[in-house]
């Protein structure tokens, strides 16, 4: 007999015996053998045959209830005695459910203690009774992590156990915890009290929060904190028991006014500084030509590698401004005395000072991907998050690598376009999260470089730990299968049919997850799209305004509606789960544009793309973030159509030009959706071209070919 969580009687044969289990992530290798069940009744008990397994026996017994004996077990811990079957990974285990016994087997602590993760997601699934299966399972990559950003805003340390157990449970294996920058030091440093003294504190949240938005005040009233090394040490040793290493990152040559504020003689200036309260870079950064700069780090990173073991150190590297230097009489001196052509060599002198410093000690350094640069030492690994490209160049370069892109794993990016709290701007939805692949377009001969991927949670708009939570899950689960399961094994249908019993997870766990709206209504040519994320469930609408119930008409995958011209009507949409739960509602104004509009960029307030196709220019889309590299905007018509010329219109002017107009763009246009030609480039805001005769044009967009620090309006496509 097949058991099954009962929200999951739609499952699909795809996957079937991870969808009935709902395993997160997949696992590499699943047979479903015939036999009888597990009876999960109150003579089961568990047992550890070896010592390794002790820590993922007993973790297993709290988390499930089910005691633990010395011997006798039907629950037992054994040694694998054939490590081909996990691929010889210590992370990897075996997991065999039979009608007498369950037997998780490994080789190492990390892989005894994921095989009690996947048979707690089993017992999850509340049946008493279990079908036989046989797991093997081991991950895709070594590094799977997740960043926290402790230095824009501060969080408990008890709640930082409580996201560590989020990440072990995902077969996270690397906390890399974010630590220094301009608005915070919170790492006790013994020899240089005055770093958590002064550098700890700011005079308010700051990032435009309302006061009462967070806890972490002192008694002068004064926000932030920091942590204690007896803390770090118990965190250290709680992450490292559940097989996670704590890779701390202590910023440099930037991001460092905190410590300037504590140390104003380490800048270039000498201050005076202030401990900011709001995002970007600051021009202050350390003065690379200073002795007592190396003398001051490297007595900060004896500390620092004296309470984390992690054999790879942050020491970030990313957004220096070089300002400071290029007036600064020390930096100019130290510039000539090494030989150094530019100021960007300067940096690159900083940076591999530290890392020697950090290999005599045995470890290596990782840095954000602005460190590849000539000169860098060869040892060094490179975190790559603007895009995969310099992550590629560093693996061809013979650098170890950690993929990080910002439009799959920026997870302080909004979740969906409207609804959201606050964010740093960008769109990473769970399903481009799951479309994360570390080794994506990386040669063949070079994927050995690839030690996994990782995503990011920079904390500007996470005043608490809430809203870390609500920004981490559930795309954490999509980072997890992107990083652990074979590629092969992903599919995001299925995925989302495993995703509603993990939902479940998080509401026993008090997980202040983001909850599955459910539908997304695109609005294009006369037509409603309903984009739904959740399997097996239905959507209901009203166009009068009022609340949909059940005897509410249900929408199919797409609706084409008629209205005349101005008027207006509200559509209210929302979905029906199998289970009799709803979702939340989604209410939009319709009136049709001439297109559909399809773009990962977010709009300002109510400048939703739509208006940047009505055919009326005082109407216009207004981005909320500056504009990566490679962003699209793309409007589809519903079928293909045959125009002489077209016209896009960017800027803040009725005419193109202006402010926030389009630079470093190209116009395109494709046939199918798929294959696009290029036009015109961008110039002063517009792009216009004639379409080559006889082309039929089913999609138009603008795709740009370098990030643009300013926002953007598309004032409008114009055809004829």
């Amino acid at each position: 007999m097949k058991i099954l969580s009962p929200i999951l009687f739609f499952a699909s044969s795809l996957l079937a015996v991870a969808a009935e289990l709902s395993l997160i992530p997949v696992p590499a290798k699943i047979d479903y053998p015939a036999g009888g069940d597990f009876v999960l009744d109150s003579g089961v008990r568990i047992c550890s045959a070896v010592p390794d397994a002790d820590f993922a026996a007993g973790f297993l017994s709290r988390q499930s209830g089910i005691s633990s004996v010395p011997a006798d077990g039907k629950i037992i811990f054994e040694q694998l005695d054939t490590p081909q079957k996990i691929n010889a990974d210590p992370e990897g285990y075996t997991l065999e459910v039979t009608e007498n016994q369950i037997v998780i087997r490994a080789i190492a602590p990390a892989g005894f203690f994921y095989g009690a993760q996947t048979l707690l997601q089993i017992l999850d699934c509340g049946n008493d009774k279990i079908a036989p299966v046989r797991i093997a399972d081991y991950p895709r990559f070594r590094w799977r992590g997740v960043m926290l950003d402790s230095a824009r805003h501060f969080q408990d340390p008890q709640w930082i156990k409580k996201f560590i157990d989020l990440l072990a449970s995902q077969k996270i294996n690397v906390f890399h915890w974010h630590l220094t920058d301009d608005q915070g030091w919170r790492i006790e440093i013994k020899k240089f009290p005055q770093l958590t003294r002064v550098g700890a504190w700011r005079d308010g949240i700051g990032f435009g929060f309302r006061p009462d938005e967070t806890e972490h005040y002192n008694s002068e009233g004064r926000y932030g904190g920091f942590y204690s090394q007896e803390q770090i040490r118990e965190l250290v040793a709680y992450a490292r028991e559940r097989g996670i290493t704590i890779v701390p990152e202590i910023e440099l040559p930037g991001h460092a006014v905190a410590a300037l504020c504590a140390l104003p003689q380490l800048g270039c200036t000498g201050g005076p500084y202030r401990i900011w309260e709001k995002g970007g870079v600051s021009d202050d950064v350390y003065c690379a030509g200073n002795e007592a700069l190396y003398d001051f780090l490297e007595d900060v990173f004896d500390e620092v590698a004296d309470l984390f073991p992690s054999k790879i150190i942050h020491i970030g590297g990313d957004e220096c401004p070089q300002i400071r230097w290029k007036t600064c009489p020390r930096c100019q001196a130290k510039m000539r005395a090494e030989n150094l052509a530019v100021t960007m060599d300067l940096q690159s002198y900083c940076v591999n000072r530290i890392a020697k410093f950090l290999k005599n000690k045995g470890r290596r350094i990782i840095g954000w991907d602005e460190i590849l640069a000539d000169g860098i030492t060869n040892d060094a690994v490179i975190m790559s998050w603007r895009g995969n490209s310099g992550g590629i160049r560093a693996s061809k370069l013979g650098h170890d690598v950690v993929m990080s892109p910002t439009n799959y794993c920026y997870f302080d990016y909004s979740q969906a376009r409207t609804g959201e709290p606050r964010s740093f701007g960008g769109l990473v939805p769970l399903g481009r999260a799951y479309e994360f692949d570390p080794a994506r377009d990386v040669p063949a001969e070079f994927q050995n470089r690839i030690l996994g991927g990782q995503a990011n949670l920079w904390s500007e708009y996470m005043p608490n730990e809430a809203q870390v939570e609500y920004m981490l899950a559930p795309r954490v689960c999509a980072l997890a299968e992107s990083v652990w399961s074979p590629a092969d094994k992903k599919n995001y249908e299925d995925f989302s049919k495993r995703m509603l019993a993990q939902y479940k997870r998080f509401e026993r766990a008090k997980w202040n997850y983001r909850k599955p709206e459910g539908i997304v209504v695109r609005l294009g040519a006369g037509t409603m799209i309903f984009d739904c994320d959740l399997p097996g469930a239905t959507v209901a609408y009203t166009l009068d305004g009022s609340v949909p119930d059940k005897n509410s008409p249900r929408a199919a995958d797409q609706c084409t509606l008629t209205l005349p011209k101005g008027d207006f009507k509200i559509l209210k949409a929302r979905v029906f789960l199998p289970d009799g739960s709803l979702g939340k509602i989604c209410e939009r104004y319709l009136n049709f544009p001439k297109a559909l509009v399809k773009t990962d960029l977010l709009p300002y307030e109510n400048f939703i793309p739509e208006k940047a196709v009505d055919g009326d220019r005082n109407t216009f889309f207004w981005a909320n973030a500056p504009v990566p590299a490679g962003a699209t905007f793309a409007a589809f018509f519903d079928s293909a159509k045959t125009f002489s010329k077209i016209n896009c219109i960017t800027g803040k002017n009725e005419n193109g030009g202006g402010g926030d107009k389009a630079e470093n763009a190209v116009l395109e246009i494709s046939s199918d959706g798929k294959a696009w030609l290029p036009l015109a480039y961008f110039s002063n805001g517009n792009a216009r071209a004639n379409i080559p005769a006889g082309t039929p044009v089913l999609a138009m967009r603008i795709r740009f070919l370098k990030a643009q620090s300013n926002w953007l309006v598309v004032r409008e496509f114009e055809i004829e």
